[in-house]
């Protein structure tokens, strides 16, 4: 198992209205394990006032070095119930973390990555905070590999959501087989076309297709769900193969799982793999989470059944959904980091 690891952070950079960086290194170490353009690490935070640790991933949004990582986190805004509220982690982060400050994470995980020494033509199409590993991937393949032709596309709402402009605008000066587009959905006084954005409304598959040397390239997609399902569902309609095409959820779960009725106290989960029958703790958001807490290792990529990474066998039991999930695993298997217990429960974990 992949154990946790203290890591300092170093600097602290607002890049955005809403999107803050963290550059972190690690204590009583001297070297960081290289990631793969893209990947990500999942942190646990204790976060003051909260009795169990909450679980985040946040994607690596610079090239590798071996003298810093950087992850870039949005204040999210959640709907809950009707109410408008922030984000447990992304608050912490934004508005309580300092320079000096400690925090916990694993990895580099995920499988939503790219080979930057490759030299096939490549489509990064990121929305909103969905940028981090696209910028990530963007950055490495200047860096690696500059002769690459690479198109970029990046989606905000208007300018003061416009994150990492300044680092944009010197990946467009070179090298010339860069292409980047940024989209501005609104136009505020000031604004200055091909300075600040490049083009007004949502990215479209049509608007792509004109600025491209052939439609028949690699495509990585990371932002909004509805964002990636009507790019994905317009690229395949126009012929790119789905093999060719790589998403990333970028999701939030919005509030924690209904409490359960009195007897969900009394639900053991044994985790077969790992020797272990826990009682189930219904403060946790979901299985995989209450697992991490226990120092049992399950597989996962998005926290939001998206992309099957932790799919589990379920030997026995029942489980129920927190939210629907992309992925439909069969009666035999569950999603941990979407689901909760709804009986006893035997997973091969």
């Amino acid at each position: 198992m992949t154990s946790y690891k203290q890591f300092e952070v170093i600097k602290k950079v607002f890049e955005s209205k809403d999107v803050v960086s963290l550059y972190m290194k690690p204590v009583n170490s001297p070297d960081l394990p290289v990631f793969r353009p893209g990947q990500h690490l999942m942190f646990k935070f204790h976060i003051p006032g909260q009795e169990i640790p909450a679980f985040r991933y946040y994607s690596f949004s610079d090239h590798y070095n071996n003298g810093y990582y950087r992850i870039s986190v949005k204040k999210e805004r959640i709907l809950d119930q009707g109410v408008v509220r922030a984000g447990l982690c992304s608050s912490y982060i934004f508005d309580i973390v300092k320079e000096g400050d400690y925090l916990e994470a694993k990895g580099p995980a995920g499988e939503f990555y790219i080979n930057a020494e490759e030299m096939h033509p490549l489509v990064l199409i990121a929305g909103g905070i969905g940028i981090t590993p696209l910028l990530s991937m963007l950055k490495t393949i200047a860096k690696v590999n500059p002769q690459r032709e690479v198109y970029f596309f990046y989606g905000v709402n208007q300018q003061d959501e416009h994150s990492f402009l300044e680092e944009l605008s010197q990946l467009k000066k070179t090298p010339a087989n860069f292409n980047i587009y940024t989209f501005y959905n609104h136009v505020l006084p000031g604004c200055i076309e091909g300075l600040h954005y490049d083009y007004t409304g949502f990215i479209t598959v049509e608007k792509m297709f004109a600025l491209l040397s052939d439609i028949h390239m690699d495509y990585y997609i990371c932002g909004p769900a509805a964002m990636m399902q009507s790019i994905t569902g317009a690229l395949e309609k126009a012929g790119v193969s789905a093999l060719n095409i790589h998403t990333e959820s970028f999701s939030t779960i919005a509030g924690v799982p209904e409490q359960n009725n009195r007897e969900s106290s009394e639900w053991i989960i044994e985790f077969t793999k790992s020797g272990k029958k826990l009682l189930w703790d219904q403060r946790y958001r979901s299985i995989l989470e209450f697992a991490e807490a226990n120092d049992i290792d399950i597989s996962s990529g998005c926290l939001f059944g998206d992309c099957g990474t932790c799919l589990t066998k379920l030997q026995q039991g029942e489980i129920k959904y927190i939210h629907p999930t992309m992925v439909q695993p069969g009666k035999d298997n569950c999603l941990p980091c979407s689901c909760v217990p709804s009986s006893h429960l035997v997973l091969d974990a």
